[in-house]
């Protein structure tokens, strides 16, 4: 995760898998968004908009 943000989370919903439920999380302060797959220690950021 970024060092630039303090990332407070806010959790959007889930989505289901093969291998069970996906995890939709956005940082309410840069709008990134982290997704975190079943069964793993990785979590995907999605960028936020920058304007």
């Amino acid at each position: 995760m970024d060092s630039d943000c303090q990332h407070e989370f806010e959790f959007l919903g889930e989505q289901k898998t093969d291998e069970g439920t996906n995890k939709y999380f956005r940082c309410t302060l840069c709008g990134d968004v982290f997704v975190f797959p079943p069964n793993s220690d990785i979590a995907y950021k999605i960028p936020g908009r920058k304007d």
